[in-house]
């Protein structure tokens, strides 16, 4: 049988999400086969410069692609009779989904883990925009093995920084306190603060595994065990106010150097550097499905290379709220921070890229939530990962599955087994059940072809 990753939105040899295939792969005398989506990695069509190149950059292509190569290696290794798995973590299992619903012939199966197709606008029922952050705040709380005070003061923190970047003392004492490689000289850099201080937040969220990972970081350091908790520990007591206020600032950075000095090298935090400006400018509303480290908003019509905001801006049009009552996030006073900005998006998206979304797509052209006639798909959702909000979180029928994991964050089911997984049998009972289902999607395309 061929059992094929279905790559997303980076270079292909990001590969230590997939031990669920290495490690099943012998069971199920599999040959494993790891595509590359297009316009990322090395699977770039055009040169830098050509006119018109980020036309092609679609899920719709991607996944054609997916279905066209697997019958390429059929004809090639004669194996018209061997079954097909198809695995996709994020957006990779958006596409896996979505290739079972619009190739049954291509996938006899997939395994869509962490996979928020339902995490787009006009869905019936709805989607909660503010899901994703709800679900950051959850694991920054008692909740996710944290303490309430962390969400708490991260919550009070932000406007207490924008206060005291009014005046110039104030900014004396952010610069020290987050200490800035450049002195903050504006108003302005308040804002610039609490969007470095609080970007970090998701990031942790999706890697919060129970074990040192690196894959949130791309393979450039690592995240410790169970990150959240890690960076909450210097926020986990109450701050005496105002007399604790240099207390409060230090443990903010603190808690965000976590990922932003990762590599524990950086004698100052780059706050204000044009990188992160563009950054922070675009993310105000427009969240990427990607991790931290990738540039959003740093990108070009003619770099003819793949960027997740292209396809935010075309696509994969998912909205965010964020601010709200109901999570630890800033909102600027004023700011309905509970509603949905598409026009503003979409400003962005037509200055960056020169291209106006479609929020319908998905519901449309993907299927939507009317998905029950499709077959043979596992959806897997870690519930401490902010994304499972868009998910599938229950069977929709007997071969539509939904598998749920109390103690996993993003995918942590495709990972590689590691001794900490036997204190957290939801894992490895996730993984049991991935594995039936496979082997009987396997017995049942060799019962139909004989």
């Amino acid at each position: 049988m061929l059992r094929s990753l279905v790559g997303s939105e980076m270079c292909i040899r990001d590969r230590n999400h997939t031990g669920l295939m290495w490690e099943s792969a012998a069971e199920f005398k599999a040959l494993l086969v790891f595509a590359e989506h297009r316009y990322y990695g090395e699977s770039l069509p055009y040169p830098p410069g050509t006119d018109g190149c980020m036309s092609f950059l679609s899920s719709e292509q991607a996944i054609a692609d997916y279905a066209y190569l697997v019958y390429y290696l059929k004809d090639e290794l004669n194996a018209h009779a061997s079954p097909v798995i198809g695995f996709g973590g994020s957006y990779g299992g958006m596409i896996a989904a979505w290739g079972r619903l619009k190739y049954p012939n291509a996938f006899d199966g997939v395994i869509a883990a962490s996979a928020p197709i339902w995490s787009f606008a006009n869905m019936h029922p709805p989607y909660n925009y503010n899901a994703f952050d709800m679900a950051v705040t959850a694991d920054a709380s008692s909740a996710g093995g944290a303490t309430d005070f962390c969400k708490q003061n991260l919550k009070a923190a932000w406007p207490i920084i924008m206060s005291t970047a009014q005046s110039s003392a104030g900014r004396t004492l952010l610069s020290e306190s987050f200490r800035s490689c450049s002195e903050l000289t504006s108003v302005g850099d308040g804002e610039r603060v609490v969007e470095w201080a609080s970007s970090v937040w998701g990031t942790m969220a999706m890697g919060n595994y129970p074990y040192p990972s690196s894959y949130l970081l791309h393979g450039h350091s690592l995240l410790p065990a169970w990150p959240v908790r890690e960076a909450c520990k210097p926020l986990n007591r109450h701050f005496d106010l105002p007399s604790d206020l240099p207390e409060l600032l230090a443990a903010v950075r603190e808690s965000a150097s976590l990922v932003h000095n990762s590599t524990h090298d950086l004698p100052c935090n780059p706050i204000l550097t044009t990188e992160h400006d563009n950054q922070t400018v675009n993310s105000r509303h427009r969240k990427m499905t990607s991790t931290h480290g990738r540039a959003l908003g740093g990108g070009s019509p003619d770099g003819c290379v793949g960027d997740w905001d292209f396809q935010w801006c075309t696509e994969m049009t998912q909205p965010f709220t964020q601010g709200t009552p109901n999570d630890m996030f800033y909102c600027s006073p004023g700011q309905n921070c509970s509603a949905w900005d598409l026009q503003s998006a979409a400003r962005g998206c037509e200055q960056q890229w020169g291209v106006i979304p479609r929020p319908e797509w998905a519901r449309i052209g993907l299927g939507g939530k009317r998905i029950g006639a499709a077959s043979n798909i596992l959806f897997s959702n870690g519930l401490l990962d902010p994304w499972h909000g868009g998910g599938v979180l229950a069977n929709l029928s007997d071969t539509l599955v939904a598998v749920l994991i109390p103690n996993g964050a993003h995918h942590i089911d495709l990972m590689f087994s590691t001794e900490v997984d036997g204190d957290y049998p939801d894992i490895g009972a996730a993984r049991a059940l991935e594995r039936r289902e496979m082997a009987r999607w396997v017995a049942e395309a060799r019962r139909n072809r004989l």
